[in-house]
């Protein structure tokens, strides 16, 4: 049973430690929302009560009344561990965001809003509006659009003009026999 309710804590960047009754969790961010690295531990302190109360909430995507009946906690007890555990569903959130990965609109929208929120542009500003630039093709040379006419070719030399037809209509002759 313990087990089934590490497993969805732990992972390859955390691991629980189970001391009796309690567990120590390692938290992947500070309060902050700072990255925690070797240096800079973060601990939470929790129940097998909490775990199990942890485990409904994620596997309900977060809603507090379907955990509350799974778990069958008091309202009183699942706001107060609702309140202890709200560091994982932050946590939760930020790893998901910094493991998607951008798309050409999103980190167009990135430099567009760093444009406008600055005001006066700033270095980061001119490379934004350079990188946006670049996404939006500002720099692609475009071909000048013309337009051929094919009947106002220049007329053919005769001899060249026999030679012509005589190649149309070998590839006129080859195609209607296919096709019968």
């Amino acid at each position: 049973m313990k087990e089934n309710l590490l497993a969805g804590i732990n992972d390859a960047s955390r691991r629980v430690a189970l001391l009796g009754g309690q567990a120590i969790v390692p938290l992947k961010f500070d309060q902050e929302g700072n990255p925690a690295t070797v240096d800079r531990l973060i601990f939470k302190r929790l129940t097998l009560i909490d775990l199990r109360f942890l485990q409904a909430l994620r596997k309900s995507d977060w809603d507090i009344e379907k955990a509350v009946k799974e778990t069958e906690l008091s309202q009183d007890h699942a706001e107060r561990l609702v309140k202890k555990l709200s560091c994982f569903r932050q946590e939760d959130a930020r790893v998901k965001a910094l493991c998607e990965i951008p798309t050409p609109s999103w980190i167009a929208a990135k430099h567009v809003q760093n444009v406008y929120e600055g005001g006066v542009l700033a270095e980061s500003e001119h490379k934004s509006l350079a990188e946006l630039a670049k996404i939006e093709g500002a720099y692609k040379q475009q071909a000048p659009n013309t337009q051929i006419n094919v009947f106002n070719l220049p007329a053919l030399p005769a001899d060249q003009a026999a030679r012509v037809k005589e190649v149309f209509d070998t590839i006129a002759t080859q195609d209607s026999d296919v096709a019968a």
